[in-house]
């Protein structure tokens, strides 16, 4: 199989040869079409042994996807291809991955919680602007030393990912794609700038971005298209109760709300229209639904005063232990009884 060539965002890496730190490797890298997906991510979730924090790279024919896990629980998504790199909702990229198979290679390795929140970080984070000159360790650390600049520092040295903590402008910790046990961390960040004549130097790219936040966990594709079924329920309801006027009613208040619950865009509308998944923490998607629910009930209550408990529990009735665990009924002024 002949390797892509596109290269990574304004870079010359090449997509195909990027590799990232890691602990174990679970799958090394691997014809896609030998991996069962879906059997990989079924295993993580359920059995003991594949509950663990990992990372899953699937290297496509122009584009890398990763996959995060934390406890064997999928729980994130991001992209990087020639345009750049971007947060993805786990199921586009569950999607892509299918799509590419046939031409793509999947490796799956284990990682800590520090590793991929500085991953996600360097995908879905804007780098910051100041320009650092990747000649040498020193040509980098010097103005980060004057500076006592603290923060998350990626280096890329042939396509090797390193992921470097910066405190007070001093080397505090760091995530190496490669590392030989007998060597200090300051001397394996020396390697990545040097090589074995005849061998041309490598070439290096540094950014900077701000400490990372822990790992987020996005909204899973099933629990998406719960909520969309619920607001379409809803809205159906709402409709039978005043027909003509339930299912406009349920749209105004929905585009209402958009400029304050943007993950509303995404849930709603017309029943069984094509929408993209969100890139969206549970939270805010259970807030925004909430409060559309609220708005929306509160108006039927004025031309059909009690009738928000009966509405809200009929359509919410199938759905309720699923709602309930993200604490949506807790958002609502109704308490209902099952």
């Amino acid at each position: 199989m002949r390797p892509s060539t596109a290269s990574l965002g304004d870079t010359s890496i090449r997509l195909w040869d990027l590799a990232f730190p890691s602990g174990q490797a679970l799958v090394v890298r691997t014809r896609a079409p030998y991996i069962a997906l879906d059997n990989l991510i079924t295993f993580s979730k359920q059995d003991r042994d594949g509950k663990v924090d990992a990372y899953l790279a699937a290297y496509l024919p122009d584009e890398l996807v990763l996959l995060f896990f934390l406890g064997g629980d999928l729980v994130n998504a991001a992209l990087l291809n020639p345009i750049g790199r971007f947060p993805a909702s786990i199921g586009d990229a569950l999607k892509r991955i299918r799509e590419g198979a046939e031409r793509a290679e999947i490796s799956f390795h284990a990682a800590s919680r520090d590793l991929l929140a500085a991953m996600y970080a360097a995908c879905s984070g804007q780098p910051l602007p100041q320009t650092l000159d990747p000649k040498s360790p020193e040509t980098i650390f010097r103005p980060l030393f004057e500076q006592k600049w603290s923060g998350l520092l990626e280096l890329i040295s042939n396509g090797r990912v390193n992921y470097l903590q910066v405190k007070d402008g001093r080397f505090a910790s760091g995530f190496f794609s490669e590392r030989l046990p007998s060597d200090a961390p300051l001397v394996t960040v020396a390697r990545l700038f040097s090589s074995t004549p005849p061998e041309p130097l490598p070439r290096v790219f540094a950014r900077l971005y701000d400490g990372p936040p822990p790992l987020p966990r996005q909204a899973p594709p099933a629990m998406i298209q719960m909520f969309r079924r619920y607001t379409w329920d809803l809205a159906d309801l709402i409709e039978r109760e005043a027909p003509g006027q339930g299912a406009k009613r349920a749209e105004r208040v929905r585009q209402r709300l958009l400029p304050e619950h943007q993950v509303l865009q995404w849930v709603g509308g017309t029943r069984g229209a094509p929408q993209e998944d969100p890139v969206v923490e549970p939270v805010i998607l259970a807030d925004g639904v909430a409060t559309w629910t609220k708005e929306l009930l509160t108006e039927v209550e004025v031309l059909q005063p009690q009738s928000a408990p009966r509405i809200l529990r009929d359509a919410a009735r199938e759905h309720r232990f699923a709602l309930n665990a993200v604490g949506f009924f807790e958002k609502l002024p109704w308490r209902i009884q099952w």
